[in-house]
């Protein structure tokens, strides 16, 4: 099948999350989705720049037994390595949820409190 994870490929992979906040509670699951040329294959699979697992689809799910956090990354077939995502898990009663997603300076930053 080939090395799906290309350097030089023309676009970037882009993960998402669902839900797209961190911390999530132990044991929720979150659903990530890695999206990049469409080319057939498997999608390759990163926890802590470590390679972790290859896929048939382009979506994964993950949950934690533990209190912590992990940095996930994917790579589209035919695309270049995702930046990273950080997805902490709490057992808190409760938690002041950020976006997963990166920001920038000037961006709105919308905080959610759950318990």
């Amino acid at each position: 099948a080939g090395v799906p994870c290309h350097p030089t490929g023309t676009q970037t992979s882009q993960l998402t999350s669902d839900p797209p906040w961190t911390p999530v509670f132990l044991p929720e699951k979150v659903m990530l989705t890695c999206q990049g040329s469409g080319v057939p294959g498997l999608t390759e699979w990163y926890l802590d720049e470590q390679f972790w697992q290859h896929t048939r689809s382009d979506y994964i799910y993950v949950s934690k037994k533990h209190p912590g956090n992990n940095s996930y990354q994917c790579c589209s077939p035919g695309a270049r390595l995702s930046p990273p995502i950080t997805l902490s898990f709490s057992n808190d009663w409760l938690v002041l949820q950020v976006p997963v997603r990166a920001l920038v300076e000037g961006d709105e930053l919308l905080l959610r409190c759950r318990g």
